[in-house]
């Protein structure tokens, strides 16, 4: 049995600006389109995701209803308060409590405890700009026997690549 962990950063949002919190920033008319068309890319791949984990952010919310307005399934939409401004190890600790009746699940959160996510679970270095979203295959039957280095990066996406 393998468990499936997409990595998904929020896509653009607006720049913060005195008069809105950053928890409060929504995303811009671009990170809209990225979204949707993130969303689409995930509708094509061969695993269906029973659950997306959200940080409750307006930007990462926003970004997993556009993703899931492009899926003919619903994954179950997950707050997870501890996703906003988590540290690494925070980060790595909450894969750990991911509900075991999960196989295939998303995350949306943010940089850089994104990035350095999957460079932990994979050992690579990866560029994390808005909306990018990696699918790391991990060889366990449990989240909590999930540790570094043991990630296989199965596909590696932002809208607009070539």
């Amino acid at each position: 049995m393998v468990k499936n962990l997409f990595l998904i950063r929020h896509a653009e949002a607006e720049f913060p600006d005195s008069d809105k919190r950053d928890f409060d920033r929504r995303l811009t008319g671009n990170g809209m389109n990225q979204a949707t068309i993130l969303g689409e890319h995930i509708q094509k791949l061969p695993l269906k995701l029973d659950a997306i984990y959200l940080s409750p952010a307006i930007r990462t919310l926003m970004t997993g209803k556009l993703v899931v307005e492009q899926m003919d399934y619903t994954p179950r939409l997950m707050d997870a308060e501890e996703l906003y401004e988590a540290t690494q190890n925070l980060m790595r600790a909450f894969v750990n409590r991911i509900d075991p009746l999960f196989n295939n699940v998303a995350i949306i959160a943010h940089n850089p405890s994104i990035a350095q996510l999957f460079a932990s679970l994979t050992m690579t270095v990866r560029d994390y700009s808005p909306a990018t979203c990696t699918w790391i295959e991990l060889p366990v039957d449990d989240w909590k026997a999930v540790a570094s280095n043991m990630g296989i990066e199965k596909d590696y996406y932002y809208p607009g690549m070539s």
